[in-house]
């Protein structure tokens, strides 16, 4: 019985184009002799570091949110980006595994402008960025005579307060409604408590846009918050356009805290452009 098993699997049979099988004895399959496996082996093990070597890299996940601000200098937008898109591609041919959007202002009083950012990373990426030197270099050659820089900012994502992450999971969308908020020192707690508030009204509002929130760490006035509303398009606004005060209306001690925390606010918005965007 065993030597009938043994032979009944090791035994093959062969099937003509029509999927008949053909009569004869049955052959002994071939199986490679172990040296041959370990090489096999060796081969496959070879091929998937390759694999993984020639993928693309990304930055680790973290808080991290660096914007850096613009004014393209008149009569040069043109030329400046020709010369941010080369630098997009300095960053990839040097495997830069940071994420960079672009927009511009199309409204307000920075009308104009050009929003770079590094979303979605730890802090302590920027201390490992790719060959800092030859990034800096080859960005005053291709970029800085075009442009004006404004600002270097540094905001840390609040995802406990905010209803949806598009930037950090690499969605970005068409425009951003984008709110600036200064409170009043000392009052950030209540803000926060307000703005829990909100988020859980956006939870059950349907239809309703992301809202992402950052605090500001460093690079102007503090205590700064920045609201960033996900729009497609003008056509956006008739499907949702409340704001804070309006989401907490039916809450008077949240709509209470966040009256009291702001100070001032002032709202613009932007334009993404994928040209001059790099998601590796």
């Amino acid at each position: 019985m065993r030597a009938a098993g043994l032979k009944k699997f090791w035994g093959i049979r062969q099937k003509d184009s029509h999927g008949s099988v053909n009569g004869g004895k049955p052959r002994m399959a071939w199986l490679p002799s172990f040296p041959a496996r370990i090489s096999m082996m060796y081969r496959l093990l070879i091929a998937a570091l390759a694999c993984l070597l020639i993928a693309p890299v990304r930055a680790q996940q973290g808080p991290a949110a660096h914007f850096f601000v613009y004014q393209v200098n008149p009569g040069a937008q043109a030329k400046f980006e020709d010369g941010y898109r080369h630098h997009l591609g300095w960053h990839r041919s040097h495997h830069d595994p940071l994420v960079w959007y672009g927009w511009t202002v199309s409204d307000g009083k920075r009308d104009g402008y050009f929003i770079d950012a590094s979303v979605g990373e730890p802090f302590a990426a920027f201390d490992h960025r790719v060959d800092v030197e030859q990034d800096g270099a080859d960005f005053r050659a291709s970029v800085t005579p075009y442009v004006t820089p404004q600002a270097q900012l540094a905001y840390q994502l609040l995802p406990e307060l905010s209803y949806g992450t598009p930037l950090e999971k690499r969605q970005p969308s068409d425009a951003v409604q984008v709110t600036y908020f200064d409170l009043r020192p000392g009052m950030q707690s209540r803000f926060e408590h307000a703005l829990q508030a909100a988020r859980r009204v956006l939870a059950s509002t349907p239809a309703a846009p992301p809202h992402t929130w950052y605090r500001l760490v460093s690079g102007g006035d503090t205590p700064r918050y920045m609201l960033m509303v996900a729009r497609a398009n003008w056509a956006s606004y008739d499907g949702f356009r409340k704001d804070v005060a309006d989401l907490l209306a039916n809450d008077q001690n949240a709509l209470r805290d966040f009256t009291d925390a702001v100070r001032s606010s002032s709202t613009e918005s932007w334009k993404y452009h994928p040209d001059l965007s790099n998601l590796p």
